[in-house]
């Protein structure tokens, strides 16, 4: 497997824990900024794994909102615009627990 694979499945097998400080309906950048708190090394691994790209935060947020809407803990409930870890607002997926 590849460093970036390896770096998101590792991101991915903390997404419960991360889960059960969350609200019952949150969205994506929420998630990101508590999954980048809790996790700080995993997050700063994957996140250099796409330090090639243009927008490797971008990238590492689409991949761990790709991945967490695979992960059965939650389902897609909508969207709406909220503040990113740049602070710009911005669309972003929300999501509910199962």
């Amino acid at each position: 497997m590849s460093d970036r694979t390896d770096a998101l499945e590792a991101l991915g097998a903390v997404y419960s824990s991360v889960l059960e400080t969350m609200p019952a309906e949150f969205d994506s950048h929420n998630f990101f900024l508590n999954l980048a708190h809790q996790q700080q090394k995993l997050y700063v691994k994957a996140l250099v794994t796409f330090a090639d790209m243009d927008y490797p935060f971008m990238a590492v947020h689409g991949e761990i909102a790709r991945r967490l809407s695979e992960c059965g803990l939650v389902k897609k409930a909508g969207t709406r615009n909220s503040e990113d870890i740049f602070k710009q607002v911005n669309s972003a997926t929300v999501w509910k627990k199962i």
